[in-house]
C-alpha cells in the first residue's frame, strides 16, 4: 500500500475513533417524584377547598399562577390572578356562597412539571330572588411546577351538571 494511502486510513480510523468518544452520553432520567408530588397536589386541594369553603380570598386564589385562566361555562374567561381575585372576591361576598369540591383523580407527568385532577364541585350562589341556588359539576385543573418547586394552577375549568329534571 503506498504511503499516502496508509496514512490516509491511519487518519480515517483516528478520525472514527475521535468521534466515537464524542457521542454524547444521554443524560440520565430525572428523578421520578410523581408519587410525591400527586400527595402534595392532594394536599394543596385539601387547603384549596378550606379556603373557599372559609370565604378566604387571599388563601383561595394563592394557589394560582399570576397568568392562570378560570375557564367558567357561560362566561368570558378569566385571565392573570389579579383578575381571578378579584371575580373570586365579588363570588365570595355574596352571602349564600359556598364552594367545596374534592380531588377524585391526580395525575404528575413523567417529566414532574406538569400536572392535572378531575373532581367534583357542590357551590352555591344566590339566584335571582336572593335565594340559595346550588349546582353541582366535575372540574379539570392543570397544576404547573414553578421554579421554586412550587405546584401552582394555570387553568381551572370547571363544568357544571346538567340541571336536575322536573319532578313529575
Amino acid at each position: 500500500m503506498p504511503k499516502l494511502a496508509r496514512s490516509a486510513v491511519l487518519l480515517s480510523a483516528v478520525a472514527l475513533g475521535a468521534c466515537a468518544q464524542q457521542a454524547p452520553t444521554p443524560a440520565a432520567p430525572p428523578p421520578d417524584t410523581r408519587a410525591a408530588d400527586e400527595a402534595a397536589i392532594h394536599a394543596l386541594v385539601k387547603e384549596w377547598s378550606g379556603a373557599a369553603q372559609a370565604k378566604d380570598v387571599e388563601r383561595f386564589t394563592s394557589v394560582y399562577a399570576e397568568d392562570a385562566v378560570v375557564m367558567m361555562e357561560d362566561a368570558p374567561d378569566i385571565s392573570g390572578k389579579a383578575a381571578i381575585r378579584e371575580g373570586i372576591g365579588g363570588m365570595m361576598s355574596d352571602p349564600n356562597f359556598g364552594l367545596s369540591f374534592q380531588a377524585a383523580k391526580v395525575v404528575v407527568a413523567r417529566s414532574g412539571d406538569l400536572a392535572y385532577e378531575t373532581g367534583t364541585y357542590t357551590m352555591t350562589m344566590s339566584d335571582a330572588k336572593k335565594k340559595p341556588a346550588t349546582e353541582t359539576g366535575n372540574y379539570v385543573v392543570v397544576w404547573q411546577k414553578q421554579a421554586d418547586g412550587a405546584w401552582k394552577v394555570v387553568v381551572d375549568a370547571p363544568i357544571s351538571d346538567p340541571p336536575a329534571a322536573p319532578a313529575k
